[in-house]
């Protein structure tokens, strides 16, 4: 029985959030006036989308970044790499680790794990076929440049360039875009190096080390007139002489089927869900910039760079208190970020100030709820991360250079997870990701009350502490034993989540 049946009603819940003509007047001191509804929901810009009243446009991240501490990050050491893992949990102890088995799952009658569970998570990754040497264009597509049809390429003005790219996008599969011209700083968020290392490979002292670059994909900017990627040694090379911009994108995932975490293969179909209508959005994209007569590459490493991180400074979304986790104000915490970079010169989108970050300062039930305690309590952010709250077993690993926290990348205030113990504690189940299953930006995004509370957290803090509790009472958060499998009963949109979130013009 959800707490809010005996605890509190929505309509107390509104007289404590303070929704009174005193409350409604204390809330909306701090926010904007507007006049009609066209004015409410103008764009600022062309290349910006519109967006909610209380989503505003800033010139700064509302985390703070300090660019002199930026440095290329080493991809290969974070901690989606078990040879870092190994490194703290020790070598022998990791390799026995074992994650629960899904037929086993099944076979116990584990709710979350039935039989139909486990076959649409197999089912939901689709069919993707792009190879490597694919990153600068899909090779199973054709498409006829502006040269081969006989005319002058595509050209405009960056803010018409942006409007057009982002109405393409949309059309073809991306909820939201962002764009940022890959300047000096936005460099420090590319990856030196671009992919994962396993420690069932490579591993000093017990399997060969160090791993080969076609393992841990270098990435270098030089004086070359074009991208290149060298299959011989995995090395990617990226123009350093010529204009390039990022374009980041998001795909929302089920926030019902993130509810059902922990092992739950509906979880997992969610979450594998996103890479296959990445596939399909990646390759049209990439396919219409070369149509314009422009080229472009897709994020290829894995590794490469950090996604997040451009759709915080484009303003898709804003930093969270779990350090691993972005927050949109449109999709909650629950999404799959992507970027490419491309030479069509774009407009590029500012940064978003929806109270989300701020809000995460008071609010620690991603904290509360993590069952290794790898999510910090801190109620302020810091620059320094700390190390990992597991005192590693063996040396650091030859060649990095950052022993302590060497899976953090520097030069953000932040709260910082121990994303050691949070990826050992994860050995032990099929797809935790408690924090994301309980983020109070994913509850429901239908009722009215949650729209009112997401404009109050934008506009003041001051109930902040006490809408993350409510969250709790009104039980909106995981799924529990048989309730798991009531998805399959509700009525849900199309690919489990709305697109018609940030849909301003045409259907409703």
């Amino acid at each position: 029985m959800h707490k809010f049946h005996s605890t509190v009603s929505r309509r107390d819940f509104m007289k404590g959030l303070g929704f009174g003509v005193a409350g409604l007047g204390a809330a909306g001191a701090a926010a904007p006036v507007f006049h009609d509804l066209d004015e409410l929901m103008a764009s600022s810009s062309a290349g910006t989308p519109k967006r909610a009243w209380w989503v505003k446009t800033v010139d700064e991240p509302t985390v703070e970044i300090d660019w002199n501490l930026q440095k290329r990050f080493d991809g290969w050491t974070s901690t989606q790499s078990s040879a870092v893992v190994a490194r703290y949990a020790g070598y022998d102890e990791y390799s026995a680790m074992t994650k629960p088995g899904t037929n086993d799952l099944i076979k116990a009658n584990t709710p979350g794990v039935f039989l139909r569970d486990a076959a649409l998570a197999s089912a939901a990754g689709g069919i993707r076929l792009a190879q490597r040497t694919d990153v600068f264009g899909d090779s199973r597509l054709t498409i006829s440049t502006p040269e081969e049809r006989g005319v002058p390429k595509w050209t405009g003005t960056p803010e018409e360039a942006t409007r057009m790219l982002r109405a393409a996008m949309t059309f073809l599969g991306a909820t939201n875009m962002c764009a940022s011209a890959l300047d000096e700083h936005h460099k420090k968020l590319i990856h030196t190096h671009g992919d994962n290392v396993s420690h069932s490979r490579y591993f000093p002292g017990k399997k060969t080390w160090p791993p080969p670059t076609t393992v841990t994909q270098p990435i270098l900017f030089a004086d070359v007139p074009a991208w290149t990627f060298d299959n011989a040694t995995g090395t990617t090379v990226i123009p350093s002489n010529k204009p390039l911009w990022s374009v980041g994108y998001i795909i929302p995932q089920s926030i019902e089927m993130s509810k059902t975490t922990p092992n739950s293969q509906l979880f997992a179909a969610s979450n594998t869900s996103r890479y296959r209508l990445r596939e399909q959005l990646r390759a049209t994209t990439q396919a219409f910039i070369k149509g314009l007569g422009y080229a472009s590459m897709h994020d290829s490493p894995y590794r490469g760079w950090s996604s997040q991180a451009a759709a915080v400074l484009g303003g898709m979304s804003e930093a969270a208190r779990h350090n691993n986790m972005i927050i949109s104000p449109e999709f909650g915490s629950f999404a799959g970020y992507y970027d490419m970079f491309t030479t069509l010169p774009l407009e590029e989108t500012k940064p978003v100030d929806a109270g989300i970050f701020r809000f995460c300062h008071t609010c620690r039930r991603c904290a509360d709820t993590c069952p290794s305690g790898s999510i910090s309590q801190a109620s302020e952010p810091t620059w320094d991360p700390d190390p990992s709250n597991i005192t590693p077993k063996h040396e650091p690993l030859p060649g990095v250079t950052n022993a302590v926290a060497e899976f953090h990348a520097r030069g953000s205030k932040r709260f910082w997870t121990d994303l050691v113990g949070s990826q050992i504690y994860q050995r032990s189940v099929q797809s935790c990701n408690l924090c994301y299953g309980v983020c109070t930006f994913n509850s429901s995004y239908k009722a009215m009350i949650h729209d009112a509370v997401r404009a109050t957290v934008a506009t003041t803090g001051i109930f902040n502490g006490f809408l993350w509790k409510m969250g709790e009472y009104f039980s909106y958060g995981l799924k529990e034993g048989e309730s798991k499998e009531d998805w399959w009963n509700m009525s849900m949109p199309a690919y489990g989540f709305s697109t018609t979130m940030t849909n301003r013009d045409g259907y409703r």
